[in-house]
């Protein structure tokens, strides 16, 4: 029967009743399982972003989420790689319980982010190969598959070009093939196909039916393309407000809409339907006046045929430029679903009894290794940065040294000398600690960068620790140029202190700490810039780095005594002048004091799992 005038055929269809969306299948078919999934906000009132979720990903299957911005897709996401802690609920990926052991399941997820990708200072085969590595697999193995993936993905020519001199489409593909590395048992793509060109984009398809077939990859693709949906998908779930509101193949969701036949007709240019005929046209179903002459509307399939050729013999066959007859697209269920979908809760059976996992065992060797290679990135993320390096390494410890000794009537007193040489080589270590550590970790954080990290199978403590070693090794520089600058412009003699060797590092470890513990604490990226900055006016005006604590006010000396800085100079002076007292204990005892305060807090605010 043909649907009455003025309906649309696909609101009235049986898919407003949801499908059943558990399949019965073996455990051991189902690497995927989520039960009564329940992800809340705070509020007033609180936000729901997932409700009461359950459905099954099947192995080998390359299983579709769908749904406007909004939908809860994102948020799903995170708790299915273990990085936020649903309100209620179970998930459970090869038997790991996420919830209870969210790390262990990082190693069986391969993630490609809409965001930035990690790691994208890099070579793209070195970046390949990094990733491989930090995802557990030997030497050999991550060689091995790297220069695959280079092949098949046909990035041969781009193999030595830093991931972030490509361009949007080729930084893309080369993080599809960063997702593939390790092997991974599930595959998660978000936006897989952004900005690739046609060619490479049914190579990224190609390559998925590729593993899907020969290795029963199992992938979880979230897209906004329903034409992907449609031509790679084999089950796909249709989100609305945290919901799920439809569930099974592309074809099954169209059928279920009713089965009916799309009619596109065509006039010719400058040429409409009369209203005597779009009442005639009216009686099969909704017409839809797509532009000037182009209709559409929904017919019953044993009515299509004839009253196709009435409609033909009504208006006449040189009046028409085009006529086609066709089932209704997924994008046209979709965004019927779309609209329809509030208020709407399918009726699911109880959770089954899911299999218990113990947590995974800890291996201290994979901790080494992902701070050897994330310590390695870090460092030779410098060849884009030489320029900011070299200018608060060199020149400005120099230019510091220089110049500061020329105040009024010049300072050649060696208790002044010592303030400006140890003052120039806090300043450098504090730019590079405080203000770079503090403004990279909240670009991280803004870009993405920071949530690709913590979905690789690495510990917080590692990620860290790479981060804050690379800059005691950056800060090198910054210390020596200042002391080399002393006695080769004044001839200031300096003692070479063993000592220094406990000053420099735990100056430069504290100082990262503060910084990182800002950037993660301070979430707008502007007034993080102001604060930094300002801090480091500070040591420059008012703390005791540069000038003598005694030629200070009071209120600007106790201010000085807040910072790090203050005990930083006062130590590295106390070392080059030969002097390591009770004043210098305290010094050192501030720093680790501090250091361990900067720990704690980036404990408490780096998101690396949203509780």
């Amino acid at each position: 029967m043909s649907p009455p005038s003025g309906s649309s055929p696909l609101r009235e269809s049986p898919l407003a009743e949801p499908p059943s969306l558990l399949v019965p299948v073996s455990a051991s078919q189902v690497p995927v399982s989520v039960r009564n999934l329940v992800r809340t906000f705070p509020g007033e009132p609180p936000q729901i972003a997932n409700d009461q979720l359950s459905f099954d990903i099947h192995r080998g299957e390359i299983f579709g989420l769908l749904g406007p911005n909004g939908a809860g897709k994102t948020t799903l996401v995170m708790q299915l790689m273990g990085l936020m802690r649903p309100t209620s609920g179970h998930i459970q990926i090869e038997h790991v319980d996420v919830v209870r052991d969210p790390d262990a399941v990082k190693s069986l997820i391969g993630f490609l982010p809409q965001g930035e990708l990690a790691l994208n200072y890099l070579e793209v085969e070195r970046a390949l190969h990094y990733t491989g590595r930090l995802r557990g697999q030997s030497e050999h193995d991550a060689r091995t598959q790297s220069r695959q993936i280079i092949e098949q993905l046909g990035l041969g020519s781009f193999r030595s070009r830093y991931v972030n001199h490509l361009s949007g489409g080729m930084s893309r593909l080369v993080g599809f093939g960063m997702a593939l590395m390790g092997h991974p048992r599930l595959l998660i793509l978000d936006e897989p196909t952004n900005e690739l060109d046609p060619h490479k984009r049914r190579l990224v398809w190609d390559t998925l039916d590729q593993l899907n077939r020969e290795q029963g990859l199992t992938c979880l693709l979230v897209t906004h393309n329903v034409l992907e949906a449609e031509r790679v998908i084999h089950r796909l779930a249709v989100m609305d407000r945290g919901r799920i509101i439809a569930l099974g193949t592309p074809q099954d969701i169209k059928q279920r809409a009713g089965g009916h036949i799309r009619l596109e007709l065509q006039l010719k240019e400058g040429l409409r339907l009369e209203d005597r005929e779009l009442e005639q046209l009216r009686r099969h179903g909704q017409v839809i006046e797509v532009r000037g002459g182009h209709y559409r509307t929904y017919l019953d399939p044993q009515q299509a045929a004839p009253s196709s050729v009435e409609l033909i013999q009504a208006l006449g066959l040189e009046r028409v430029e085009d006529l086609r007859l066709a089932p209704p697209s997924l994008e046209e269920v979709y965004l019927d679903l779309d609209r329809s979908a509030a208020g709407e809760t399918p009726a699911l059976p109880p959770p089954p009894r899911l299999e218990e996992a113990a947590p995974s065992p800890r291996r201290p060797g994979r901790h080494l290794v992902a701070l050897k290679y994330l310590w390695i990135a870090h460092m030779l993320e410098v060849r884009h940065t030489w320029a900011w390096n070299a200018v608060f390494s060199l020149f400005m410890p120099v230019a510091m040294v220089f110049g500061l000794s020329r105040i009024g009537m010049g300072l050649s007193d060696r208790t002044s000398l010592l303030y400006i040489v140890s003052g120039a080589a806090v300043f450098s270590v504090a730019t590079e600690g405080i203000l770079t550590c503090a403004q990279r970790i909240a670009m991280m954080r803004k870009d993405g960068r920071l949530i690709y990290y913590a979905s690789l199978p690495i510990s917080q403590a590692s990620f860290v620790a790479s981060i804050i070693l690379s800059r005691v090794f950056i800060v090198f520089p910054g210390v020596i140029t200042p002391l080399l600058a002393g006695w080769l412009l004044h001839g200031i003699r300096l003692e070479l202190s063993p000592w220094l060797l406990v000053v420099i590092p735990l100056t430069a470890l504290s100082f990262s700490g503060v910084g990182m513990m800002l950037g993660s604490a301070i979430r707008d990226l502007d007034l993080l810039v102001v604060i930094t900055n300002a801090l480091i006016s500070v040591l420059l005006l008012a703390a005791p780095v540069f000038i003598p604590e005694e030629a200070l006010p009071s209120p600007l000396r106790a201010m000085g005594f807040l910072l790090p800085p203050t005990y930083a100079a006062d130590a590295l002076r106390r070392a080059l002048d030969g002097a390591v007292d009770l004043r210098f204990a305290v010094d050192l005892a501030v720093l680790a004091a501090m250091t361990l305060v900067s720990f704690a807090g980036l404990s408490r605010w780096m998101r690396w799992r949203v509780d």
